[in-house]
């Protein structure tokens, strides 16, 4: 049986749109961190940082499990921060600043291995009891 973690993003500089609270099946261990880097296969690099807070904000501890939309969907990587989302910190033209996400969905060949390691592999989709017609 799965647990559920609610999580919600509010509007602000951040992520001017904010996410409405949703809640997330929790399928995994989840991984804490203060920074996740990700490797792109570009050889692009790109560094998130949980953000929280009203107006600017700051950085907070960042969030990576296993999750799925519905019970026989495939599971998603999910990478969430605080009360104000993610903050990607990858270098910008022309020196815009920082880019906020509510959340980031990652591939299998994006988890780090140390993420991997706390998180596992991705589980299998639930079985589906099957329906008879009579």
């Amino acid at each position: 049986m799965s647990r559920f973690l609610e999580y919600e993003v509010k509007p602000g500089d951040n992520v001017p749109q904010g996410l409405p609270r949703l809640r997330l099946p929790v399928l995994s261990p989840v991984w804490r961190g203060r920074a996740l880097r990700l490797k792109y296969p570009d050889g692009e690099i790109h560094t998130l940082v949980g953000w929280s807070g009203e107006g600017r904000g700051g950085p907070c501890e960042l969030r990576v499990f296993w999750t799925r939309h519905r019970p026989e969907g495939p599971a998603v990587a999910l990478a969430i921060g605080g009360d104000a989302g993610l903050r990607n910190l990858a270098p910008r033209a022309g020196g815009e600043p920082a880019r906020g996400l509510p959340f980031l969905a990652l591939t299998e060949s994006l988890i780090p291995s140390g993420v991997r390691q706390i998180i596992g592999p991705a589980p299998e989709p639930e079985a589906r009891p099957m329906q008879l017609l009579l």
